[in-house]
């Protein structure tokens, strides 16, 4: 009786395990679509700035370029 016990316990708790990695799975699947939408937003923002300001972005792009040209270090 015992192990019947056991097994009907070991049984309902795989069950709930399961609901909860579902569950985890949609809040996972949430925030993704949550972070997707952001970049879109954040894409689309930048878009525009570089747009309204070109010379401003070259400028601020060739200084990105610069400082990580002078950190990353050359092969001898």
């Amino acid at each position: 009786m015992k192990s019947l016990l056991a097994l009907v316990t070991l049984a309902l708790t795989a069950l709930i395990l399961e609901e909860r990695a579902r569950q985890v799975a949609g809040d996972a699947q949430d925030a993704l679509d949550q972070a997707v939408v952001q970049a879109r937003g954040a894409k689309q923002s930048l878009v525009q700035q570089v747009e309204q300001q070109p010379l401003i972005s070259l400028l601020i792009a060739g200084g990105l370029a610069f400082a990580l040209a002078s950190i990353i270090p050359t092969r001898e």
